[in-house]
């Protein structure tokens, strides 16, 4: 399993948390909330959802944020699953997955979430970014407007969405396809 990058002082990263940060602090300056956000109830099974998700066999996938529970299956459908926390700047080679599943329940740096999922993603892959539902909205986690108004100038677009159960769904995000 890998992880997110701790807060160095230099922008690099540090294997243990805490080593030149503030208590609580992580690289992106955004506080962290480990163990604070609660996690969504009521998910829909996996045999629903991963056929869903489009994942191909053989392409790598990425599970970002505090949700395992599609690892399992992700992982034997595309072959290889990498994850990670919702801890920014991401670490992970550019242009490697196919699909990423980004679980953004808790506050984070938007801009930069979305730049790297861009960078990490396939041109050809799908990006999946899973909010709360509006009803269930958690105390900073960002809305769906607001990631949408974060992913569009990246010049990928959404064009399906997903109820993954009763307090959050996902949206994928396909990169804008050039007119012939």
């Amino acid at each position: 399993s890998t992880r997110g990058a701790e807060c160095g002082q230099d922008g690099t990263s540090v294997p243990a948390a805490g080593a030149g940060c503030m208590p609580g602090e992580r690289a992106s300056g955004i506080p962290s909330m480990l163990g604070a956000m609660p996690r969504p109830k009521g998910l829909r099974p996996a045999e629903e959802v991963i056929p869903k998700l489009g994942a191909r066999p053989g392409i790598p996938a990425l599970r970002i944020g505090d949700v395992a529970t599609y690892d399992r299956p992700l992982e034997h459908v595309a072959g290889h699953l990498d994850r990670s926390e919702l801890e920014l700047p991401l670490r992970f080679h550019a242009a490697r997955y196919g699909l990423v599943l980004c679980f953004a329940l808790e506050p984070c740096d938007l801009r930069l979430l979305a730049s790297d999922l861009v960078r990490m993603s396939h041109p050809d892959g799908s990006i999946w970014i899973v909010v709360w539902k509006k009803d269930f909205l958690r105390g900073g986690a960002p809305p769906w407007d607001v990631v949408q108004e974060h992913m569009l100038p990246t010049g990928w677009v959404d064009n399906k969405i997903l109820s993954l159960g009763e307090e959050v769904y996902a949206t994928r995000y396909v990169r804008r396809r050039r007119p012939s």
